[in-house]
């Protein structure tokens, strides 16, 4: 079957899924020449900013208003209810920027191992702010301070701290402090810290607004702070210079975070910061590695691609070959089953799969009739070849069952060709007519006429929840029903040219047209004989359980006698109205003993239908002539048995009723004379088949007919397994060669 067109999105999609996760961490790290900065603008503030870099995080009193950053409450800005009221807030980068890069640096963000130095980046950094502190007061640590801190003391919390000032100075009105802190709950943990303090605010006087630059030189180790009036331009000199080497602070982390803070008394501020503006940039460190891990890691990024599209444009190839052969397989089994089918006498029609289609809906399942080992069943209309009432074939508007095959597709031809090869031969009014077949995108299909009153068994058992309400069988209805099925059987086994076994008769394969006459169905498992043949052995034992001849569970060879063997046992569900297994008596599993015992005890017409009896319709005397008749085509020995000729005399009462003893005969094996009545031991035809799947040890227990009655309904059928006669083998070996 040639594949959907999901597969291809399926394999491709997973593919540039991964290219693109493999790709993305080697071009978001790669650096560019020294001029590659990056940089964080913040002309005005929200509290939500774009992704990465330009995004920051407010913690404590810290928030923004109209625009401008607030790290304290203040006559203007008042923190949200869960923030911790009277505490100097901060507002920090959400993403870590590197300063620094080691040696066996392995990607953005790791903590492995990064070694000997290799690169450091400088930084500037512009703020306008003011700062309202009160008129008097003893606190002169209250301003606003820019830090640098390593990522993970950021994430661990920054509550308190030791400061240790580096370098200061105070020029005019205001103070500048160059130092380090230690954080008071990790220590060992350092960072860098800028202070900016201006003068105290005079009472009803608004603060005044300051722009500081800070530059940060990695390659000198200083830093430099600069201070003036906002709208001035930037200082020649700066107000405070000092040496500073912020990498090494820490020796584990090289990614570090940029915050402005309020106050180095986090937990009482008295001073009410404001940020109105904030610029940063930084130098961008190049990823590219010489050495070690780093060097496969490289190497990775330049060759994974290249892999990945490659393996991409292989199964995108191997994709497009499968299609091709899909599409040759099945082109090629088209014609191998159109040269099998001119092969067969009357050459059955072939349907146009957009018909059937159409026909059953698209195979809805409003339109399933049932399902088997095989596959499921249809209903639908079409114009198909008929024959007419003056005995002409031609065509007419009728409704058709669709037998669609769903195992796998080598199993399904068998199935397929095997059916159709029976059925196909047989012309008679109580058999189910094929019209034709159809074979599309691995679907095998055959068309039968359709049965308006279904099998037999949905209205011989019926059910309380019944949905379609099957009437009860009345009596002269079952009786012609015996007769049609007994009729089809006696010209599939000596009215034809060859013999045909049909080797699973049972209420679910009667079928019952608009008029209540009993046709034979599903051919499946039936098989032709080979000329002067009247036997069939295979590994696998066809049929359904109850209706399974002892001889044939034990010898594998199905004969006419095994056909009448299940034949008597569908008279006796008949009459009885119940199944061949497990529903006659708790003490007799199978209703052929029921029926046994009832006659041994002089009760046999107890066995007739509890609906019958009820209803006071059947006929006492013919009744106890079909339950004889089933009880002496059941014998547990073949040559016991009736022929169908002579069933078909018994049922027109132009014989009288089988002498049947009141006792079960015993099942003898091996038989009289070591030979089975209508046997051909000498010659027979024998078919080895796979049987995998089949239970291997289901016949073992098989010993007689009482070793039947001990299994039960451990299984209500049997595996179905096909297997080809003599001819059937010579033209599935022509069409397994090929179109010649």
């Amino acid at each position: 079957m040639p594949p959907r067109p999901a597969l291809t999105s399926s394999v491709l999609i997973p593919l540039v899924q991964f290219l693109a996760i493999a790709i993305y961490p080697a071009s978001c790290s790669a650096s560019g020449d020294g001029n590659d900065v990056i940089s964080v603008c913040f002309p005005s503030f929200k509290v939500k900013g774009p992704p990465y870099y330009n995004s920051l995080d407010f913690s404590w009193d810290a928030g923004v208003l109209d625009g401008v950053l607030h790290l304290t409450a203040d006559d203007v800005y008042q923190p949200p209810p869960e923030a911790k009221k009277s505490s100097a807030g901060h507002a920090t980068l959400s993403n870590g920027i590197h300063l620094a890069l080691g040696s066996k640096f392995r990607y953005p963000g790791s903590v492995d191992s990064y070694g000997p130095l290799t690169q450091e980046a400088s930084f500037n950094t512009t703020f306008t702010m003011s700062v309202a502190r009160a008129a008097v007061g003893e606190d002169d640590d209250d301003g606003i301070l820019f830090e640098v801190l390593p990522r993970d003391d950021y994430l661990r919390g920054l509550d308190r701290a030791i400061y240790s000032s580096l370098a200061s100075t105070t020029s005019g009105k205001i103070s500048v402090e160059i130092g380090e802190l230690e954080y008071y709950y990790h220590q060992g943990d350092f960072a860098a810290y800028v202070s900016i303090v201006p003068a105290r605010t005079p009472a009803n006087a608004t603060p005044a607004k300051y722009t500081v630059w800070i530059d940060y030189d990695a390659k000198r180790h200083n830093i430099s702070v600069f201070v003036h009036d906002e709208g001035a331009a930037k200082p020649e000199q700066p107000m405070l210079h000092a040496p500073l080497n912020i990498s090494a602070f820490t020796e584990t982390y090289y990614q570090y975070n940029f915050g402005l803070f309020a106050s180095k008394n986090r937990s009482s501020p008295s001073s009410q910061p404001v940020v109105y503006s904030w610029n940063l940039t930084v130098d961008r460190l190049s990823f590219a590695f010489t050495g070690g891990r780093p060097r496969i890691r490289w190497y990775l990024v330049r060759v994974l691609p290249v892999v990945i599209a490659a393996v991409a444009a292989a199964a995108m190839a191997f994709v497009a070959v499968c299609c091709m052969a899909s599409r040759y397989r099945a082109v090629m089994m088209k014609l191998k089953l159109s040269k099998a089918m001119r092969r067969l006498p009357g050459i059955p029609r072939e349907f146009r799969y957009a018909d059937v289609k159409k026909a059953t809906r698209s195979f809805h399942e409003s339109m399933r009739l049932g399902s088997g080992g095989f596959g499921a069943v249809y209903k639908g209309a079409m114009i198909a070849n008929c024959d007419g009432d003056d005995g002409r074939r031609r065509l007419q508007y009728v409704e058709v069952a669709v037998k669609k095959f769903t195992r796998k597709e080598d199993r399904s031809y068998d199935d397929f060709l095997a059916e159709v090869a029976v059925i196909n031969r047989l012309r008679h009014k109580n058999i189910v007519p094929l019209l034709g077949w159809c074979y599309e995108n691995g679907e095998l299909l055959l068309v039968y006429h359709y049965m308006p009153n279904g099998s037999l068994d949905q209205h011989l058992f019926r059910k309380n929840d019944d949905p379609q309400h099957h009437s009860i069988l009345r009596w002269e209805t079952r009786y012609n029903i015996i007769k049609d099925v007994a009729t089809g059987l006696r010209y599939v086994h000596h009215e034809y040219e060859r013999v045909v076994l049909h080797r699973d008769i049972k209420a679910s394969n009667i079928m019952l047209d608009a008029a209540f006459h009993g046709r034979l169905g599903d051919f499946g498992l039936a098989r032709v004989m080979a000329f002067e043949k009247s036997s069939f052995t295979d590994i696998v034992v066809a049929g359904t359980w109850g209706f399974i001849a002892p001889e044939y569970a034990v010898s594998h060879k199905a004969t006419r006698q095994t056909d009448v063997y299940a034949f008597g046992v569908l008279v006796l569900e008949i009459v009885t109205g119940k199944r061949s297994l497990g529903a006659a008596d708790s003490t007799f599993p199978l209703v052929l003993d029921w029926v046994w015992w009832l006659h041994g005890e002089g009760r046999l017409l107890e066995a007739v239908d509890d609906e019958l009896v009820a209803t006071c319709e059947f006929d006492a005397d013919d009744a106890t002539r079909l339950l004889l008749l089933g009880l002496a085509c059941s014998d547990p020995n073949p040559s016991h048995r009736l022929s169908m000729a002579e069933v078909l005399q018994v049922i027109a009462k132009s014989m009288p009723p089988p002498d049947v003893p009141l006792t079960k005969p015993s099942f003898m094996w091996p038989p009289e004379g070591d030979q089975l009545a209508l046997s051909d031991d000498s010659d027979d035809d024998f078919v080895q088949t796979d049987h995998r799947d089949s239970d291997r040890s289901l016949w073992e227990e098989v010993q007689s007919s009482d070793g039947l009655a001990t299994m039960g309904i451990r299984s209500s059928e049997i595996t179905k397994r096909k297997t080809r006669n003599v001819d059937e083998v010579n033209v599935t070996r022509e069409i397994e060669n090929g179109v010649s």
